[in-house]
Formats: structure tokens, sequence, C-alpha cells
């Protein structure tokens, strides 16, 4: 009941369709820049010494193997294949691990079973055009594996799978705290640090001659980007009056200039510190009473094997949830929010789905899949000062304004779990005397 039905292999086949055309269309996304890297290691120079290099190290891992391949088309090609294979482990891993909650939990919802591989199948469908193109679905990919792999109590692996993860993208370490926590109150912090240790051990040999930490200088430098919160808002209002500037950053991103987006600068960059330092903060929270929560629930005349299945269904549920807290706390707040970051949530909040409101996961869901409509879109790669329409900008505005209010019930979920005992159990027995 655990394992793969037969038709699941036909879901999963059909899943991965929709990406093979865009193996041999003609966007090129982050590509160019990838096999630029690539080609200046290979010719002996070095990153973050010889030239800049705005990602961590290990992101330079994932070019060695289509550095085999002579010439760009077969680095573009080898690479989207690479991240096209881990998509379709991340979906084989999310279909038996929804196989197994559902068995545990002693009956056939099919959205126990099948929910987590929908949600990551079907909202990945709304990013076809970049997904196979950026390294962004290599490190969504890498999460969920930790995460799960955290559920099933393999804490080594987990903590070496966040830690590559982090060192790829580094929004994954957003998840650290929460986790260390859960696994030191499961006195097997000791096992989880030892992976991630074990997986930065290149990383701290390769700080002896190269200062790779320089990558985070790269990304403070930059601008309002015009996907952010701060950044749409500034471009709609320049419809009715407010100075604003398009301008493309070659090779990096589009950013929203002038002199109330200078001013506000400022502000955005202290308030993305403070939102996301209080929603890992939250996190950890959230996570301690959460799991605590979970294990202590009553199972009557449940098998042990159903019993265990059904807790690691409910901790991979509980860990996607709270991760979730801090990375749409980071887009929201953050000054440069490129469309590939939709791709960050979708993994967390696909084991989210068989425990717990949905209300958030479904705010979510409409966010990602709003990216679409802005990013590709005319204007968007036109001259400065030019940009996208009234229209698209109001379709990105929404976006944003999803992602705020995804935030805002994600943290009326910690707060409730955060409630004291006896007032949870009274809203509980309200709850079941309703239903």
């Amino acid at each position: 009941m655990s394992s793969l039905r037969r038709g699941d292999f036909a879901l999963m086949a059909a899943s991965v369709a929709p990406f093979v055309y865009t193996l041999f269309d003609s966007s090129n996304g982050d590509v160019p820049l990838y096999h630029h890297g690539a080609e200046r290691l290979l010719g002996g120079s070095f990153p973050y010494r010889d030239w800049v290099f705005e990602y961590p190290p290990y992101a330079l891992l994932w070019f060695v193997l289509p550095s085999a391949m002579r010439g760009y088309a077969g680095f573009r090609a080898l690479f989207s294949v690479q991240v096209l294979a881990l998509d379709l482990l991340a979906k084989f891993v999310l279909l038996r691990e929804g196989n197994r909650g559902a068995h545990g939990a002693r009956r056939n919802n099919w959205v126990d079973r099948l929910g987590p591989f929908l949600v990551f199948s079907l909202l990945g469908l709304f990013q076809t055009y970049f997904y196979l193109k950026r390294l962004d679905p290599i490190a969504a990919a890498l999460v969920v594996f930790a995460l799960v792999a955290f559920a099933n109590e393999r804490m080594a692996t987990a903590g070496a799978l966040l830690a590559v993860a982090a060192a790829t993208k580094l929004y994954p370490a957003l998840a650290a705290p929460a986790l260390l926590l859960l696994a030191y109150q499961r006195g097997t912090w000791a096992r989880f640090v030892a992976g991630a240790a074990a997986a930065l051990v290149p990383l701290a040999i390769l700080s002896a001659w190269l200062p790779w930490w320089s990558f985070a200088s790269f990304q403070a430098a930059r601008g309002i980007q015009v996907e952010s919160t701060y950044g749409s808002l500034l471009w709609l209002s320049h419809f009715f009056g407010t100075p604003a500037t398009w301008v493309g950053r070659p090779g990096c991103c589009v950013e929203i200039r002038g002199p109330v987006a200078l001013e506000v600068t400022g502000v955005a960059r202290a308030l993305f510190a403070a939102m996301t330092l209080a929603a890992v903060v939250a996190s950890v929270a959230a996570a301690a009473r959460g799991l605590r929560s979970e294990l202590a629930a009553p199972r009557l005349r449940a098998p042990a094997v159903a019993t265990a299945e059904s807790d690691r269904s409910a901790c991979s549920a509980l860990v996607g949830r709270v991760v979730l807290l801090p990375i749409v706390a980071f887009m929201v707040s953050s000054l440069a929010l490129s469309p590939q970051f939709a791709i960050w949530p979708v993994g967390p909040a696909a084991l989210a789905v068989p425990r717990g409101r949905r209300a958030s996961l479904g705010v979510l869901a409409l966010a990602v899949m709003l990216t679409v409509f802005v990013f590709p879109a005319p204007g968007y790669f036109g001259a400065s000062d030019v940009g996208i329409s009234l229209g698209r900008t109001l379709v990105l505005v929404a976006r944003n304004v999803a992602l705020v209010a995804t935030l805002v019930l994600l943290a009326r979920e910690v707060a409730a779990s955060l409630a004291p005992t006896r007032a949870r159990s009274a809203a509980d027995d309200t709850v079941l005397r309703e239903r």
C-alpha cells in the first residue's frame, strides 16, 4: 500500500510531459550566465576572486555535468535534463509519501495520497517558461528531499541535503532553525548537525583561498526589483504621476528607480530584516508546539506500522507548514523577488496539504499561478522607462497581495498554535461539536 501504484507512473509521466518542449524552445533563462561561469572556471579563473559570482559556491556543482558537453547548446540541454531529472525524483518522493500517509491514516483519501504530488506538479506547470533554466528548481527539489528525510528520521541525510540546498540557493537556510529545534526535542540533533557539517566541509576548505561569502554583497547591493511588493506598488503609482523609471540590469534583473524608490529602499531593507527574523523565530516556536501536539494525539486501534506511517505523514505536513512561514515572509519583504522565486514555497506547500488548514495554501497557489501572467510580458525586456502595461501591473500587484494574504494566514495559524493549551482544547471541542 505504501509503494507506488501502477497508475502513479502514468501520473509522473504526464507531469513532466509539458516540460519536454522547453528543452528545445528559444528561451534561455539564466543558462547563458551559468555557461559563462563554467567556461571561466574551466579556463582557470576563480569565482569570487577573479570574477563576480552571485550564487553560493555549491551552485557551481550543478554546472559540472553540463560542462561535459561542448558548446552552449549541449550545456543548456544537459542542464535542463538535470533539472528535469530532479523534478521527476521529487514527484516520485511525494507520491510515495502520499501513499504511506494515506495507508497510515487507514483511509483511501485522494487528498492525502495525491495532494502533495498534484500541488507540486500543477504549480510547476505555471512556471514552465523558466523552470528548466534556473537553479531554483534544483534547490526546491533538495528541500523536498530534506523535509521528507527529516520526517522519516533520517536526520544525517536531512541535514546534509538541507546544507547542500542552502549552499546552492541561500533561501533553504531559513528552514534550518526550526528543523534544528525539532531534532533537538526528538534527541536526534547531533545526527542532523553532523550531516549538515559533513556536507559543508568543502565549503570550509574553500574559505581558505576564496572569499565565497562575497556573493552576499552582490545581493545586498541590489535595488528595488519591479516584481517585489515595493517595486510593484511604485510602478503602479507611476501611472498616476509618481516619478519612477523601469531600468534593466543586464544579466541580473529589472529595477524601479527614482527619487521615491531611493527613499523607500532604506525602509524596505530594515523591514526585510525585521520580518524575516520574526518569521524565523515564529516558525521555531510553532514547530516545537506543533510537533508535540501531533505526536501526542491519540490513535485508537491503529496498527503499529500504520501509526508510524501516520506519524511520518503528520511530521511531513508540519515541517512543510512551518518552513513556509519564513519563506513567504522573505518573499513578501525582500527587495528582490524574481519570477523564479515562486518555485521556493511549492515543495513545502505540497507537503503541508494533507494536514491542517488549507486556506493559506490556496491563496499561495493563486499567487504562484498569477506569476505566469507577469513574466514574461510585453515591455518587460523593452527599453528603459517603458515597462509593463497598467493591466499587467495590476496583475503583479494582485500576485503580491496574495503573497501578503498568505503570510497573514500563516501567521494566524502560528498564533493559534502558540495559544495556551486549554484555550486550544476548548476551540477543538467546539469544532468537533460543530462537525
